[in-house]
């Protein structure tokens, strides 16, 4: 069964979170120059995935609302943000592009003020290898979606083997000076997807530049069956 919403968050974990806020609030400006292009065929993905299930969907780190205008409007959008910067750039967007159909809120992914089993749909876009406690907020999705709801999560998730895991932890410390992840794991997540009793993962799909990020379709199901590894 889905945790319950955890109600304390450790000294530690807060001063992580702004820690974040801090970084977010530099990027803000010019985020969406940077990476809009980068992130355009994972972010196509994940809103082909969304608008297939339609209904509530929840965006946690939903940052500057890049993927705000390309919802089908049938799908009715909520999304959080820890960062005050990057929420105010994506009210910009829901404003210049009447996105009535959208509700934007700053919240912590890792403690969603949301009832069991509100949403269709949740979406984890580039934001689950960056939190302090990946774990916790996996466990808050699947607490808030429904059952037969989708989780769609994106990121730069690999196994860490050959000369590119090696790459990626000598540059750990300086991307993570910048606020990224070079460390975050697949196994760590097929871990996490291994220890639910009611997610079955549906897709595993590589996405541009070269594969570099995942976009990843989990079901909340109680007819789980097995899925190959990606």
């Amino acid at each position: 069964m889905p945790v319950t919403r955890r109600a304390v968050r450790s000294p530690n974990e807060d001063d992580l979170i702004e820690r974040q806020r801090r970084v977010y609030r530099f990027w803000a400006p010019v985020y969406d120059r940077l990476y809009a292009g980068i992130l355009a065929d994972a972010h196509g993905k994940i809103i082909k995935l969304a608008s297939a299930e339609g209904g509530r969907v929840l965006e946690v780190g939903v940052g500057t609302g890049l993927l705000l205008p390309k919802y089908s409007r049938r799908c009715h959008v909520t999304g959080i943000d820890i960062s005050h910067e990057m929420m105010a750039r994506a009210r910009e967007k829901v404003a210049a592009h009447g996105l009535d159909q959208v509700d934007l809120r700053v919240g912590n992914a890792q403690c969603l003020e949301f009832p069991p089993n509100s949403f269709d749909v949740v979406i984890l876009a580039f934001v689950l290898t960056l939190l302090p406690d990946p774990e916790a907020a996996l466990d808050e999705c699947l607490r808030v979606v429904k059952p037969e709801g989708t989780m769609v999560i994106a990121g730069k998730i690999s196994d860490g083997a050959g000369v590119v895991g090696l790459a990626e932890q000598l540059m750990a410390p300086f991307v993570e000076a910048i606020g990224w992840s070079a460390t975050f794991r697949s196994q760590r997540l097929l871990g996490w997807i291994d220890g639910q009793s009611c997610v079955e993962l549906i897709e595993w799909l590589p996405s541009a530049p070269a594969g570099l990020f995942k976009v990843i379709k989990l079901r909340k199901s109680n007819r789980r069956s097995p899925m190959p590894r990606p």
